[in-house]
């Protein structure tokens, strides 16, 4: 089987990371986060740990809690404020929450980081993302990783953002499609129309899949799959394979 190991350049070293969306899977994901910003800090004497954005302009509403990692008392609050803020107490971190929508716009800003993560649920996002990071001509590590749910079935995608020789195709490049999707623009109004559209529990295992990856990349310096797809109503987690024929199965030719 074949593995992608960690670039040299993010070795033994704070890994930036730009967390956009903070939703139901970005508040499950920063939850994870901020354990493994603990647990890399402790074994690595504190010169590896994460160094996190968060990009989000949403506000808590009244459906969000109890489905998303909010309470009572945020409902109004920014989410990405929110989370950042209380994270930072407790742990005594200086992550950064931006009240913006991310675009094609931000692609340079993007390509500072080491790691951006989509937790983002529209189509047109990641396609907008993945087209204009696929017509820049740069020599940049930075690392995409994607989720992505519907009610009771996610996946993960872990890969370059930007083109380049060996790329490890991101969720753009193994579903050009989602250019052509469609979007609904609805927010739910309740916690009965939400539950709805997704079922509970769902934001979570899809977060631990991807958080698991990221650990292993870390800590470990390689990875035998670059993402999951996750179906609860089968109970089951199958890897995605770091394989030029499973690529070639989503259209994608390396």
């Amino acid at each position: 089987m074949n593995t992608f190991k960690l670039p040299n350049s993010l070795m033994m070293r704070p890994i930036k990371i730009a967390l956009v969306g903070a939703g139901g899977t970005g508040s499950a994901l920063l939850t994870e986060l901020f354990q493994m910003d603990y647990l890399l800090r402790n074994i690595s004497q504190n010169s590896v740990y994460l160094d996190i954005a968060v990009f989000d302009d949403d506000e808590v509403s009244h459906s969000n809690v109890g489905r998303q990692s909010f309470w009572a008392c945020d409902i109004g609050n920014n989410k990405a404020e929110t989370l950042v803020n209380r994270f930072n107490v407790h742990g005594g971190l200086s992550w950064t929450a931006h009240r913006e929508r991310v675009s094609k716009a931000h692609v340079d800003q993007l390509a500072k980081f080491d790691v951006l993560i989509t937790c983002v649920d529209k189509a047109a996002v990641r396609a907008e993302l993945g087209s204009a990071f696929n017509q820049v001509k740069r020599f940049a590590e930075t690392l995409w990783l994607d989720m992505g749910n519907d009610k009771n079935s996610g996946q993960v995608v872990l890969g370059h953002a930007f083109d380049r020789e060996n790329k490890l195709p991101n969720v753009f490049d193994l579903y050009p499609s989602l250019s052509e999707m469609v979007d609904k623009d609805e927010d739910s109004c309740s916690h009965e129309a939400a539950l709805q559209k997704q079922e509970f529990g769902i934001n979570k295992k899809v977060a631990l899949e991807a958080s698991t990856l990221l650990w292993k990349l870390l800590r470990h310096g390689e990875i035998k799959h670059h993402g999951a797809f996750i179906n609860m109503d089968e109970t089951s987690v199958h890897p995605l394979k770091i394989d030029t024929q499973t690529w070639a199965m989503f259209g994608y030719q390396s």
